[in-house]
């Protein structure tokens, strides 16, 4: 009876064995074949030029044969995009990196909703000769990180960027005469932002529900519409350098509390300000600056200098080449250049570089799935060595 017994319980142990090892085929195969299947299916295409209206079908004849929803980065080297080819664009579902930086779009524009509402788009380059940024054209792409952009763009169009709630910074320069009614509308990653010079109004909701901590108001302002910086909680310091307060609409810092930065001469003219909790600081010396980061400078002293260094080979290697971030320091409007920022600009770049790489994430998931599936064997193994432990204690203690 003890032998049979014995030999009962040796079967269970095999037969346990056998379900554990089985278990562990199936696990394999669940983690593996998906990270597999994602490294095949992330893919990138490169589209080198097309004509104009047709590049549909150089993305179709890029891609070759690849489905559109595995691919994730697109690079589009020459040519000239009207409304039908960023319309093509919209029919790759998961894109993340558009490289457009080559390219020039029809009459300078980039037309309304272009690329909008797109759930995965995270970094955008623009069309060399961009001049106006269309409305809603890149609104409610919640996961878009980073635009650059030529600083020829003058133009940003109503709710052009409303709701990316990612974007974290934004290139701005001199050149920007307009930007619309709720352009920047409930953009929560944005921490700070100048108002070029060549702003004369700022349109109602321009900035509401923003994440600023500060902002910048250039001379030239002499209006700003209703519950444009509404709802910005953040919002501490509102550095202002004309010299006699903008008239306000209503509503302009609904849910605020700030101080409001003016020159001395100044003060008299913004007393109709202190309301609520805005507090008046005749406080601001110093000239007024834009820093333009970001941007792809196009200039003739740009293109002078870049003749005294090897051209970059990728938009983010453009963007560590010509971005020097300069900080306006807030209470003396002096431009600084550390190199804290410098390394920061740099690691961003090489970020993005990195991200337009196929064999880049790749590796990354095949080196996550190799992780897991080695401590589910550890677990397994552990598992395994316990029952065959407490079977032989279990054995001892009958006999």
């Amino acid at each position: 009876m003890a032998k049979k017994t014995t030999y009962v319980k040796k079967k269970n142990l095999v037969l346990r064995i056998f379900i554990v090892f089985v278990a562990i085929a199936l696990l394999l195969g669940i983690i593996i074949l998906p990270l597999t299947a994602s490294a095949d299916d992330s893919e990138n295409i490169t589209v080198a030029s097309f004509e104009m209206g047709k590049l549909a079908d150089a993305l179709t004849e890029a891609a070759d044969g690849t489905d559109f929803n595995f691919i994730k980065n697109v690079a589009v080297l020459e040519g000239t995009l009207n409304a039908d080819d960023y319309a093509a664009l919209t029919n790759i579902p998961n894109l993340e990196i558009l490289e457009l930086a080559g390219t020039e779009t029809e009459n300078g524009i980039i037309p309304e909703n272009a690329l909008t509402s797109r759930n995965q788009l995270s970094l955008v380059t623009l069309p060399k000769n961009t001049v106006e940024i269309g409305k809603n054209a890149f609104s409610n792409n919640r996961k878009l990180i980073k635009v650059t952009m030529p600083s020829s763009v003058s133009v940003i169009g109503d709710y052009a960027f409303s709701s990316c709630e990612s974007m974290s910074e934004f290139p701005i320069s001199e050149a920007v005469t307009y930007i619309g009614e709720g352009a920047f509308q409930d953009c929560k990653a944005l921490t700070e932002f100048v108002i070029p010079s060549g702003i004369t109004e700022i349109y109602a909701n321009t900035f509401s529900k923003c994440g600023f901590e500060k902002i910048s108001i250039g001379p030239d302002v002499k209006k700003i519409g209703m519950s444009v910086f509404a709802d910005c909680n953040a919002l501490k310091d509102v550095y202002v350098y004309g010299t006699e307060a903008p008239a306000l609409d209503s509503d302009v810092f609904r849910n605020v509390s700030a101080t409001v930065h003016c020159s001395e001469e100044a003060e008299e003219s913004f007393e109709s300000w202190a309301q609520n909790n805005i507090t008046i600081a005749a406080d601001l010396t110093g000239e007024y600056t834009v820093s333009t980061v970001g941007t792809t400078e196009t200039t003739a002293e740009t293109e002078t200098a870049e003749t005294e260094k090897p051209a970059p080979e990728t938009a983010a290697e453009n963007d560590v080449a010509d971005e020097t971030e300069a900080v306006t320091d807030s209470s003396a409007g002096e431009e600084v250049t550390t190199s804290e920022e410098i390394a920061e600009t740099e690691a961003s770049a090489a970020e993005s570089s990195a991200a337009t790489s196929a064999p880049a994430e790749k590796s990354d998931g095949l080196s996550v799935g190799v992780v897991v599936v080695i401590v589910i064997m550890a677990v397994v193994i552990a598992v395994l060595a316990t029952m065959l432990v407490m079977t032989k204690k279990n054995n001892k203690t009958q006999s």
